[in-house]
């Protein structure tokens, strides 16, 4: 098991932001893309993946939001990890090449999305750590 305190979420979503930002840390990203960003610069620096960045069913020009959470390895570096986020990163971009995410959605939709998002986080918290 992991030490939830350890652990670093990066998030989009304010609902999952703020529901766990005084249980580990937390970075607050302004775009799913940049919530990607931010856990392949983590990645990088010596973290691993505890969540996949594309975890649930939605594609990513579906969703808007995106919660990922990592946690220090120490010294090894993580090829496996690292190959991962590159590829989630390529494939962001391909979808959003082929079918760009929607610029608008209403307030109820967005809460939808942020509820799926934040589902897929409270589901394996409990498991992780």
């Amino acid at each position: 098991m992991w030490e939830i305190e350890k652990a670093v979420l990066i998030t989009n979503n304010s609902r999952a932001y703020e529901k766990y930002k005084s249980s580990m840390k937390a970075v607050y990203a302004e775009s799913y893309e940049e919530v990607l960003i931010k856990t392949r610069d983590m990645v990088y620096d010596k973290h691993i993946l505890l969540t996949h960045p594309q975890a649930s069913s939605l594609k990513p020009n579906q969703t808007p939001y995106r919660s990922v959470i990592v946690y220090p390895k120490g010294t090894e570096d993580n090829i496996k990890d690292i190959l991962l986020i590159e590829k989630c990163l390529e494939t962001y971009y391909q979808w959003q090449n082929i079918a760009p995410s929607p610029q608008k959605y209403s307030g109820k939709v967005l809460y939808d999305f942020m509820t799926i998002d934040l589902s897929v986080i409270d589901y394996v918290i409990p498991e992780i750590c």
